[in-house]
């Protein structure tokens, strides 16, 4: 038998080996495509879910289950602060919720919600702040609730009772910092509505708070929602 003859099975084998390398190739980045696209929708869903029953724009006592597939929800402290020309205007802890499951992570911190599926973090609400001819109007969502963390599958209730409050402050130089453990997605959005952003720690709890300041603000408005929040089965 001659090479030539020889040579074209071993071609077809080699050509078939690569087609299989191909195609498991191309099932392992669908899967992963498929997968990562469920995550988000996944976390999408549960940060829906806490923007529905942690709604500050609403007064009095409400109620909302989430069910949880798996998983913990708990709550954490943090702090927001107005900087004022010298010093802190106006501070208030705000707490915080947080769920985990895996790498997945939705944080919600002062009406602020922001996803997280392992490979990067988007902003799902925006935060409550917003500048209109020389005046900070800032949104405070103040959760008030007891040190809770729930774990496993389940249907988790969160209770508020919701009351509001408004104070006015006045001078120059404002700036905004809020306690959070995703520094860039804030960053980023407090970019783009024309704040000069740094990083600074307040306390001792290895917390940073991301400072936005607002050199042309004369005078801000703090919105202070109460949500009085209570988390349990």
């Amino acid at each position: 038998m001659s090479d030539r003859a020889q040579s074209a099975p071993i071609g077809v084998a080699i050509l078939l080996a690569v087609t299989v390398v191909s195609l498991s190739a191309l099932t392992v980045t669908v899967g992963s495509v498929v997968e990562d696209g469920a995550t988000e929708a996944e976390a999408r869903g549960v940060a829906a879910s806490m923007d529905a029953a942690l709604d500050p724009e609403r007064s009095g006592r409400h109620e909302r289950r989430l069910a949880l597939h798996e998983g913990r929800l708990r709550t954490v402290d943090r702090s927001l602060r107005v900087l004022g020309g010298t010093g802190i205007a106006f501070e208030r802890s705000v707490g915080g919720l947080v769920f985990t499951a895996g790498q997945r992570q939705v944080r919600y911190v002062t009406g602020a919600t922001i996803g997280d599926t392992g490979n990067g973090a988007f902003l799902h609400a925006a935060p409550p702040v917003s500048v209109r001819n020389r005046t900070l109007f800032v949104g405070v969502t103040a959760l008030d609730a007891d040190s809770v963390a729930v774990d496993g599958t389940g249907t988790v209730t969160l209770r508020t009772n919701v009351t509001h409050d408004r104070r006015r402050l006045s001078g120059q130089e404002y700036a905004v910092a809020v306690e959070t453990r995703s520094p860039s997605v804030w960053e980023r959005w407090f970019g783009e509505m024309g704040a000069t952003t740094t990083r600074r720690t307040f306390d001792d709890d290895g917390v940073p708070s991301v400072v936005a300041r607002f050199p042309d603000v004369r005078e801000v408005y703090v919105f202070v929602h109460e949500l009085n929040l209570e988390v349990g089965r």
